[in-house]
């Protein structure tokens, strides 16, 4: 698979445990917890693969500094929403409430990023160089899953 059909794989199955997560009440507590633990791990894995590979790729091209400025951003805020809902007790109003924020950002940054950078990226790489990425990204986020 190319880098663009691993990073929209990867955005579907973040969307579907968001959904699974938003199908849990206060009550299951074991199965929000057990839910939002995969959703880290996945978000983080994907976050530091793209930062290793796919990012760095398209940073040599000046037209695209600027979106990877704000990609890289948002994987931040993305990360600290994480770690605060990590603290807080998955039946409570405000796990719930940075459940919300943290979609609401998740969702913006995939709709920036299969958007813009999707559609630049395909113009100024290669299609052996999109192959490539596709390899390496997986290779990163088994790195990063790793620990």
């Amino acid at each position: 698979m190319d880098i663009f059909q691993i990073l929209k794989k990867d955005h579907q199955t973040v969307k579907d445990l968001f959904k699974k997560l938003e199908g849990t009440g206060g009550r299951e507590g074991k199965s929000r917890e057990k839910l939002f633990s995969q959703l880290k791990e996945d978000l983080e894995a994907h976050s530091q693969g793209e930062e290793a590979v796919f990012y760095p790729a398209l940073k040599e091209h000046t037209e695209m500094e600027t979106l990877i400025a704000e990609a890289t951003e948002e994987h931040q805020e993305v990360s600290n929403l994480l770690e605060e809902m990590q603290e807080l007790e998955t039946e409570s109003e405000d796990w719930s409430s940075k459940l919300a924020e943290l979609k609401k950002n998740v969702l913006h940054h995939v709709k920036e990023e299969e958007g813009e950078i999707f559609k630049k990226a395909k113009e100024i790489l290669s299609k052996d160089k999109i192959q490539t990425l596709g390899k390496e990204f997986q290779e990163a986020k088994k790195q990063a899953a790793a620990g």
